[in-house]
């Protein structure tokens, strides 16, 4: 391989471009000290991979850039391009000509290469100067230092000399990186095994704990598989038998009522009947005393007037002898008893019939009075029916919650599955007096049913529990997220002083303090007036910006836009409110129905009283018709018969009554008698009504405790079915993340009921004899396995990198060991000739200080020039010194020819003898070497094949031209030295 161009353009003093072509041979750089010859040297260096700018001559390595002179500005980039001839094909490039180049620009800091023009990295030039032998660190550039160097060192310093000669340099900086890499490698491998050691720690308990969530998985899957769709069919059972004991329970507790209420009206009806009867059997009493008296008295009168009325009859009738004029005064007196009779039974029969009259209009009063309260009592039972059955009804939308929409249900029938987060509905949250409900609902309207929640990552995992079970949609209000709303100062103080302003919505509900950000934020900037009309003047006057309802539920919104009209107000509002309204109303109707009842029993039993009355003065009324014709028949005949003896009229105006007494006493018995008959007519019904009562009583008490205890199990029944439809609800949702209806499509239960009652209870015990079951440790375990498994293997591939790297360093050791052994008995027998050809005798050679340690011993040299005996360098003048260092280079390249080698000035130090010497022997080595020689000895100038001259025609810009041998003389004794 042979160096063709340099072409330098920036680098130092080469301001301008320069460009030096070669042919191989010797050829030789001339020029005056200050010229910038010796810049070729660093250039061909730096190009190289020099990273050193202390060896290029600078403190930086942007120093290599081109500084600038009186005449020339400073250069912002340098580049350096070497050309190379690889016929041979010495280096791997597969080109027979190639460039390397390198770059600098100023300030970047940056170096780039180039390989053919093509970014290359440090390390392929590198390789290329360690491949060929023209690395910047070996024989390849040589300055006057280094001749100094090589006669000065250490041992140690001049083994590298041979190991540049070896070519031991590629294999020793392999090595070292291969021993960089090895101890890198140890370290990482002692981390490694650290970090395995570690993980095998974990892994060993991991491994239990996942093979023990392992089986619990597979047993919770099997477990899932069969107790889903036991559950299903089990809550599908006790929800049709929760329903029909549900009916059952109603149909109980409605007959249970009517039975409690027929007892207590019975119990009340028993009470008055018993009182009245004890009323009654006193009244009888006190009047059966009267009527004693009264026939005791009638008796006496009857006993006195009968004797005078039978011996009146007797003297008529001629059974007792008279004269005619006796018997006429007898008929007489019999008519005026007579006549005194029918008076008193007239006067009596037109009283009785007004009396009778009036108690018959009482009678109707009386009547119209029960039905009055009947018309009370069965509108009463009537509203107590309606309010019965509403109150089912709003209790079954509370149980059921079958007002609410779909998903709103699904995520309340959950809700333990989101505890603490999630707090319930709108409506839930907020108390809303009576009369503002139509208002709200208005407002509020589908938001009553919205969920609040805590925050939106709660309302996330809702929804997606909600589509992963098909529960429908809802809405949710995240208390994180919301902010309160208002309605700005300068419109409150307008509204406020308004006729038929009621406040802001906000401030006429109630709720938890926690909430009261809720109630801001939905109902904060919401006006609340008396009607349309004032909602109509309060929008225009707040500029229609904020929405206002009236209390019927009006509504007009921001903008103008106005609802109104009739409407119900949504089930869902004031739920509570009217639950607690109607228990509050049904006591009050019941008692309603009671007081009716008992009124109309005692107007029933007055009733019944004064118609037995009547019965009884009736009886009493006809009898006094029949006698009062009787009377009147016999009064007829003895008047007639009076007339016609006494030939005087009889005249009934004057007849004085003489039984008046009798009479009134007899009518005073009649009426005490019917009074006494009707009472006990009524004492009587009332016996066997109170018999009746009691019996009635017992019988519905009977009833009532039958159905008490059918009732008690059937509601035990049912408390026992609720709670394992609410146990088995919660299991579905808590331990599956499943609905009731999402369970019910999915699984079906395809196994004997009880074989799946039995595989339940045994997986369910198996699961629990586990223990605590760590599920995190599967993973854990997968993820520290597949660390432990990648890190195990990158510990066998360190292991195996490590002993790759040890062998490469043994079979580098060998190959080193092997080159230098081979390079120094090389060296060594030219060394003596080169060293006898140039000193004219002696002898010399190089030797190992320590031969067992050929890899590290320092390398020595010793020389005798002719007629001395010198062994210390150090003892031999710097001439001598020098041409040793030379003779041994030129030994080194003779017996390892290198490609290129430059010598920069290394003969400085010799005579001008030693000179020719030195220049005749690179002609010797130029066939296997092409030197590129920088000096300004004529002896060597003088025997260069082609000669160079650097100059600066511009002042410190460096220019090169071409020398013709033949001047080359005249060039020398002009040089200034």
């Amino acid at each position: 391989m042979k160096l063709i161009k340099v072409e330098a353009e920036g680098f130092k003093s080469f301001a301008d471009k320069i460009s030096l072509s070669f042919d191989g041979g010797v050829a030789g750089i001339v020029g005056p000290n200050g010229s910038g010859k010796s810049n070729i040297n660093d250039a061909i260096k730096w190009v190289l991979g020099e990273q050193s700018s202390k060896a290029l001559r600078g403190d930086t390595m942007e120093d290599v850039i081109f500084s600038g002179s009186k005449t020339e500005k400073p250069m912002n980039k340098c580049s350096v391009t070497l050309t190379f001839d690889n016929s041979d094909g010495e280096v791997s490039i597969p080109h027979k000509i190639f460039t390397i180049s390198r770059v600098l620009e100023r300030g970047k800091g940056n170096n780039t290469y180039y390989i053919n023009d093509q970014i290359a990295r440090f390390k392929d030039i590198r390789d290329i100067a360690f491949e060929s032998g023209i690395s910047k660190s070996s024989l390849a550039i040589i300055s006057q230092g280094t001749v100094s160097d090589i006669a000065q060192a250490t041992p140690e310093q001049r083994r590298g000399i041979i190991e540049d000669a070896a070519g031991t340099s590629k294999y020793k900086s392999k090595k070292i990186e291969a021993q960089r890499k090895l101890e890198k490698t140890t370290e990482t491998l002692d981390k490694v095994n650290t970090v395995v050691e570690e993980l095998e720690k974990q892994l060993k308990p991991l491994e239990k704990q996942s093979e023990k969530a392992q089986i619990y998985i597979a047993k919770s899957k099997e477990l899932k598989e069969v107790e889903v769709g036991l559950l299903v069919h089990d809550l599908l059972h006790y929800k049709e038998r929760v329903e029909i004991l549900k009916n059952e329970i109603d149909g109980f507790q409605e007959t249970k009522e009517d039975l409690e209420q027929k007892i207590q009206i019975n119990e009340q009806k028993l009470g008055d009947n018993l009182d009245y009867k004890k009323q009654l059997d006193d009244e009888v009493i006190e009047l059966t005393k009267d009527l004693d008296l009264v026939n005791e008295k009638l008796h006496s009168l009857e006993i006195q007037f009968k004797n005078e009325e039978m011996k009146r009859e007797m003297i008529i009738s001629g059974q007792i002898s008279s004269a005619s004029q006796d018997r006429i005064s007898a008929i007489k007196k019999e008519l005026e008893s007579l006549s005194s009779q029918i008076s008193f039974s007239e006067k009596w029969k037109e009283e009785t019939s007004q009396d009778l009259a009036n108690k018959r209009r009482e009678i109707e009063k009386i009547e119209m009075q029960i039905a009055e309260l009947r018309m009370r009592e069965n509108s009463s039972k009537t509203k107590l029916m309606k309010a019965r059955s509403k109150l089912d009804v709003l209790n079954d939308y509370k149980e059921s919650k079958s007002n609410l929409f779909k998903g709103t249900k699904t995520v309340l029938d959950n809700g333990s599955l989101f505890k603490g987060k999630m707090h319930g509905t709108v409506a839930d949250l907020i108390q809303i007096p009576e009369k503002y409900i139509a208002a709200m609902d208005s407002i509020l309207q589908n938001a009553v049913q919205h969920i609040v929640v805590d925050d939106s990552e709660i309302a996330v995992k809702i929804i997606e529990f909600l589509k992963a079970n098909d529960g429908g949609r809802a809405t949710f209000i995240p208390l994180s997220s919301i902010s309160v709303k208002d309605i700005k100062t300068e419109y409150l103080v307008k509204i406020k002083t308004q006729p038929g302003f009621i406040g802001i919505a906000s401030d006429l509900v109630t709720s938890d303090k926690k909430f009261e950000t809720l109630v801001n934020f939905l109902l904060g900037n919401v006006i609340v007036v008396e009607d349309i009309k004032v909602a109509n003047e309060i929008s225009h006057l707040v500029d229609k910006k904020y929405l206002v309802v009236s209390l019927d539920g009006d509504l007009i919104r921001p903008g103008g836009i106005m609802t109104g009209g009739t409407k119900q107000t949504s089930n869902i509002l004031g739920v509570d409110n009217q639950i607690e309204q109607i228990k509050n109303i049904i006591p009050q109707l019941e008692e309603i129905v009671m007081l009716a009842n008992q009124d109309i029993t005692k107007l029933e039993s007055l009733k019944g009283e004064k118609q037995s009355f009547i019965d009884q003065i009736t009886i009493e009324f006809v009898k006094n018709n029949e006698k009062l014709i009787s009377i009147k028949e016999k009064f007829s005949s003895l008047k007639v018969e009076y007339e016609s003896n006494s030939n005087e009229k009889f005249d009934e105006k004057n007849v004085q009554s003489l039984d008046t007494e009798l009479n009134e006493t007899r009518s005073k018995k009649s009426i005490l008698s019917a009074t006494i008959k009707s009472k006990k007519d009524k004492l009587e019904k009332l016996i066997n009504d109170i018999n009746q009562i009691q019996s009635s009583k017992k019988e519905f008490e009977k009833s009532l405790r039958l159905i008490i205890e059918s009732f008690s199990d059937k509601a035990t029944e049912k408390t026992k079915a609720d709670f394992y439809i609410n146990d088995a609800t919660k299991r579905l949702s808590e331990h599956y993340q499943m609905t009731f209806d999402s369970a019910r499509e999915q699984y079906k239960l395809e196994i004997p009921l009880e074989e799946a009652r039995h595989i339940v209870s045994t997986l369910k015990t198996e699961i629990s004899e586990l223990g605590n079951v760590n599920l995190d440790a599967i993973e854990m375990y997968q993820e520290i396995k597949e660390r432990h498994d990648g890190i195990y293997k990158d510990k066998v591939e360190l292991e195996e990198a490590k002993r790759i790297i040890n062998e490469a360093i043994a079979e580098m050791d060998k190959i080193i060991i092997t080159r230098i052994n081979e390079t120094m008995d090389l060296v060594n027998e030219e060394f003596n000739n080169v060293f006898r050809e140039m000193f004219g005798g002696g002898e010399a050679r190089i030797f190992l200080l320590d031969p067992n340690d050929p890899l590290e011993s320092g390398i020595d040299i010793k020389a005798q020039p002719p007629g001395k005996s010198i062994q210390n360098l150090k003892l031999f003048s710097g001439g001598e010194k020098a041409l040793i260092a030379i003779s041994l280079l030129f030994a080194i390249i003779k017996a390892k020819p290198l490609p290129l080698c430059i010598l920069d000035e290394v003969e400085a130090a010799l005579d001008e003898a030693n000179v020719v010497r030195f220049a005749e022997f690179l002609q010797k080595l130029k066939k296997d070497t092409q030197f590129i020689v920088i000096t300004h000895r004529h002896g060597t100038m003088s025997r260069v094949d082609h000669l160079f001259g650097a100059t600066m025609q511009k002042r410190g810009v460096t220019s090169f031209f071409s020398v013709e041998l033949a001047k080359a003389k005249e060039l020398v004794d002009s040089f200034v030295e």
